[in-house]
């Protein structure tokens, strides 16, 4: 069954528009927001700074910290410097948060943000059709890719995650069409076609430094192809496209190169000999049984034996196709094969942290990938509506999904958004853990951010425990790679105790009652004591527990669903 080009078109804008309506809903129900999401709006919107040692913040000074005053707006050279000092992306989609908010200056709003990732969202749509259809040379099977994909929790999530990696994923897929664009065309790449490559090259790092790692992989498929063609000028004019617009982004950014190599995130900054090797093993598989999670919440309906089954069903039958029907895949096919299949893998294993945002650039390839093989698959039978079994399979999987999974990202749980008292206290560690709550506290008169130099005693028992329960073999040494995860690598941060702020301050002393906030990370039972002990508070009630590491397999889960990092009390 073939369907014309105008017909293609129509399907593919309603698919666009139904994935994006259910996004939206979704973003409705949204409460919360990651930390970095906030930290999306103040790297791209403010130079203002908290009072974060022991002062007093209004609701004011928060919308401040997230929102483009209106002396500010369009101040790029301010967005510039934020990530020069926040050393850890490039500055383009910082931009783009930074024009959309300059647009509504003063305001804060999940729908700022939001409004990009819609527009990345169709783009990614449209280029996942037109690499398809490349690759099959079948608008329908393309469009059935596509569906697959934009009905799937993946692309929810991509969507309604206020950071840059829906941006990201639109300048791989933009890669990855230009990359099977040229290599169509026997010795005859034109002008157009390089700068086209060299902007989407230049785009793409200046967005996220994982899309080097992408094109990089792209890029190797194509001097296979081309070396093996012998289409030596072809090969030569996409080489310096693609260096050209890497050098162009290192003229406009030069920190690229110490951010990608300052090593001071995540895994880079530990001495991994100080880890015994069982460790790092078990670690690193537990690790990629994290990501087997990831992908099976956001394509199979969160069910592995699913995920498992038709992994086992696409390489069987590839084997089959190969060896037995002596079908070959497709060459254009490769450039959404090896690099999706590779990063995936490659991500899982070098990644800071168990996160599906480490991914998302990958997934539309992945999730059109199973389609088209499926696709294959049926082929084998002669019934033409036998065929239709995917596309009715994808609709009622994209279904079920919606209805039992819940994306990352939309939080919903808190009664945090009500506060019990007129004023707030937030008790944390060197973490920064505040900034995950400045949404919450936007709702006080006003907020004293205090930081103690006492960690949790019981924390990383808490983590030895967790890990060995997934088969980490710790010999008691996964609580110091926790610590460098939870200082972003930089274990050496200062640590400083503002806790005699609360003995002193008249502004507190004058109150009857205080919403207290106690860190996850701090020490709740010293804190607690300390304030009953030093205050005019002797009593208090628990507002809000925090959730427990046990209710996740993925402990980055934690970080994502979790509402502030805090037990939550009222002081009276």
């Amino acid at each position: 069954m073939k369907i014309d080009n105008k017909k293609a078109r129509i399907i593919l804008a309603v698919i666009i528009a139904v994935s994006l309506v259910i996004s939206t809903v979704y973003m409705f129900s949204k409460q919360g927001f990651h930390e970095d999401e906030l930290l999306t709006y103040n790297l791209a919107n403010s130079s203002k700074q908290l009072n974060v040692d022991g002062g007093w913040n209004s609701p004011e000074n928060f919308n401040e910290y997230l929102a483009v005053s209106p002396d500010d707006r369009f101040d790029y050279a301010q967005v510039y410097e934020n990530q020069i000092i926040d050393a850890s992306h490039p500055p383009l989609y910082y931009a783009l948060v930074h024009t959309v908010c300059s647009f509504f200056p003063g305001v804060f709003s999940k729908w700022l943000a939001y409004s990009i990732n819609v527009l990345a969202m169709a783009g990614i749509l449209i280029m996942l059709y037109k690499i398809g259809r490349k690759i099959t040379g079948n608008n329908l099977y393309a469009l059935i890719g596509v569906g697959a994909y934009a009905l799937s929790i993946a692309c929810i999530t991509t969507t309604i995650y206020l950071r840059m990696y829906a941006t990201l994923t639109f300048w791989v897929l933009a890669f990855v069409y230009m990359s099977i664009k040229l290599y169509e065309k026997k010795n005859t790449v034109g002008i157009k076609d390089c700068i086209l490559l060299a902007v989407t090259v230049l785009c793409g790092v200046l967005t996220q430094y994982y899309f080097i790692l992408f094109a990089g992989l792209t890029g190797l498929v194509f001097l296979v192809l081309k070396i093996k063609e012998k289409c030596g000028k072809d090969l030569i004019k996409y080489i310096i496209a693609a260096v050209v617009g890497a050098g162009l982004a290192l003229c406009i950014y030069p920190y690229i190169i110490s951010n990608v190599l300052g090593g001071n995130r995540g895994l880079s900054s530990l001495d991994m000999s100080a880890l015994d090797m069982i460790t790092v093993v078990t670690y690193v598989f537990y690790k990629l049984c994290t990501y087997v999670q990831i992908l099976a919440k956001d394509m199979f309906i969160n069910q592995v034996w699913l995920l498992g089954l038709c992994t086992a069903a696409v390489i069987g039958f590839g084997i089959y196709f190969r060896f037995v029907k002596k079908v070959k895949i497709p060459k254009k096919a490769m450039f959404a094969v090896v690099p999706a299949v590779c990063y995936f893998i490659g991500i899982s294993l070098v990644s800071p942290f168990n996160s599906d945002r480490y991914v998302m650039a990958s997934l539309p390839l992945i999730a059109m990938l199973f389609a088209f093989s499926f696709i294959r698959i049926f082929t084998l039978f002669k019934n033409q509506k036998i065929r239709l079994v995917v596309p009715v399979c994808i609709l009622l999987a994209s279904v079920t999904a919606f209805v039992t999974v819940k994306p990352y990202y939309t939080y919903g749980k808190t009664n945090l958004y009500e506060p019990k008292t007129d004023n707030c206290i937030f008790v944390g560690t060197a973490m920064l853990e505040w900034n995950k709550c400045i949404d919450k506290f936007m709702n006080y008169d006003s907020t004293m951010i205090v930081q103690s130099s006492k960690f949790s005693p019981t924390l990383g028992d808490e983590l030895e425990e967790f890990a060995e329960k997934r088969g980490v073999i710790t010999n008691g040494k996964v609580s110091s790679l926790a610590e460098a995860f939870m200082f972003n690598g930089d274990t050496n941060k200062q640590e400083t105790d503002s806790m005699e702020k609360l003995k002193t301050d008249k502004k507190l002393a004058s109150l009857d009652e205080v919403t207290v906030y106690v860190s996850r990370l701090a020490d709740k039972d010293d804190v607690l004591k300390y304030i009953t002990e030093n205050t005019k508070f002797k009593n208090y009630e628990l507002i809000q527990a925090d959730y427990s590491f046990e209710d996740f397999y993925n402990w980055y889960d934690y970080f994502v669903e979790t509402e502030s990092y805090c037990n939550v009390y009222r002081f009276y």
